[in-house]
């Protein structure tokens, strides 16, 4: 069995197309969620995998009756804490938000109390190694995550002592071309530390893999094979399973559509001014102005609570694409998902200090201050078209950031032969 685990939406982003190719090839897998805060049932992608009969659970869940009454009652507790978290949580447009996030918050320490006791009680090294006989591991898949989370460590050194390899897959993709992207000094290079646990890395392009190399991490553990979220096979499949519930808010017709995704203010963000940014965009007439934070908003979310914009938050990025004229980005990977429909993408360059490939390769409409922004927003008004970047300089980003500068790269098929590969060594 080869073994996939998850814990967030982005690494279940760019995980699925690859449990998916494989199933489809008629090999054995099993996608294991670590994060017990995860909701399973209400994400499409999951429940696709599950209907083509893929099996998919928490990895808490997994022959959890044999560790007895105990464990079983913190299990209980835990979840009902975590699905009351779930139903209370992030109601942005409810004018009870402030009482439902009091709930959630309360709720979800409560379910973090009672899942920390079992992870330090009965989440040993012996419960991981039991779940991997009883499963038959062959490979360990993880995303980018640090072993201290949840119960990775276990994991790894279960599998190390039982020989099995282990393979650290991309959870997003790396777009910036500066050293620190953090505003937490150090931050980058401490993260960059946990490739070392795996036996195998992939990474989307070279511009990722000669940041980890120069941070130590092995050249010849780190394999170039393209981003299985956005390669064209998967973005065709996606869109087939995509829920769709976007329904404009009204308004008039002609106005111009625009989403503006953001990104984590940890990411070097000028929070101040874009909060001023989103005063500014409130203002203009004929322009319906969407926001949506990031999709791993933790406790930043308080920033948005005020804001005289829409929060699309409970829509998917790729329907937001779709239904925009124009999408507005400061660091965050969706704008391939804009360039690839061919829709304006403006770069507010002055709300961060970090830079960008896509900058460097002048493949969007780079913005240096508000009047700019405001400006740009009145030209596409009357001409969505006249943009100062060109299709060819998207195209080359588009390359190199998908398809590692391979554009004729099968890249759901070099996922499916590196853990072929991998696995079969271990035989």
């Amino acid at each position: 069995m080869h073994l996939f685990f998850i814990r967030h939406f982005n690494d279940v982003d760019h995980i699925t197309p690859i449990v998916w190719k494989m199933n489809r090839c008629n090999h054995p897998v099993a996608v294991y969620c670590l994060n017990p805060m995860y909701d399973l049932n209400g994400d499409y992608r999951l429940r696709f995998l599950k209907q083509l009969g893929v099996h998919v659970n928490f990895i808490y869940d997994e022959f959890y009756q044999e560790l007895g009454l105990k464990h079983r009652k913190l299990r209980l507790i835990s979840r009902v804490s975590f699905a009351i978290a779930r139903i209370f949580g992030n109601r942005f447009q409810s004018p009870f938000f402030h009482i439902y996030t009091k709930i959630s918050r309360r709720a979800q320490k409560k379910g973090k109390k009672y899942y920390k006791q079992s992870r330090e009680k009965f989440y040993t090294q012996s419960w991981a190694r039991f779940i991997l006989e009883k499963s038959g591991a062959r490979i360990l898949c993880f995303d980018w995550i640090r072993p201290h989370y949840y119960v990775v460590k276990v994991l790894l050194m279960a599998a190390k002592e039982m020989s099995i390899p282990t393979l650290s897959l991309p959870h997003g993709i790396f777009i910036y071309t500066n050293d620190s992207v953090k505003n937490e000094a150090g931050i980058d290079e401490r993260n960059y530390d946990k490739y070392n646990l795996y036996d195998h890395v992939a990474v989307q392009n070279d511009l990722f893999k000669e940041v980890i190399v120069k941070s130590g991490i092995s050249r010849e553990k780190i394999i170039v094979l393209g981003s299985a979220r956005y390669c064209s096979e998967w973005m065709k499949q996606n869109k087939k399973i995509l829920p769709r519930k976007l329904v404009s808010k009204g308004g008039n017709a002609k106005k111009l559509k625009v989403v503006f995704m953001t990104t984590r203010p940890n990411y070097r963000i000028d929070v101040h001014r874009m909060l001023k940014t989103f005063d500014m965009l409130s203002g203009l007439n004929e322009i319906e102005v969407f926001v949506k934070p990031h999709t791993r908003t933790g406790r930043e979310a308080k920033v948005y609570e005020n804001m005289p914009l829409a929060n699309v938050s409970e829509f998917s990025s790729v329907e937001l694409c779709e239904w925009a004229d124009v999408m507005m980005v400061i660091g965050s990977s969706i704008l391939i998902e804009a360039l690839i429909q061919r829709k304006p993408v403006l770069y507010l360059k002055y709300l961060h200090e970090n830079t960008t490939l896509y900058e460097e390769l002048e493949a969007c409409w780079t913005i240096h201050n508000e009047e700019q922004l405001r400006q740009a927003l009145i030209s596409l008004q009357d001409n969505k078209r006249k943009i100062p970047y060109t299709n060819k300089n998207a195209d080359k980003f588009l390359s190199e950031i998908i398809y590692g500068g391979q554009h004729e790269r099968d890249v759901l098929a070099g996922y499916e032969n590196l853990i072929l590969s991998c696995a079969q060594r271990n035989k």
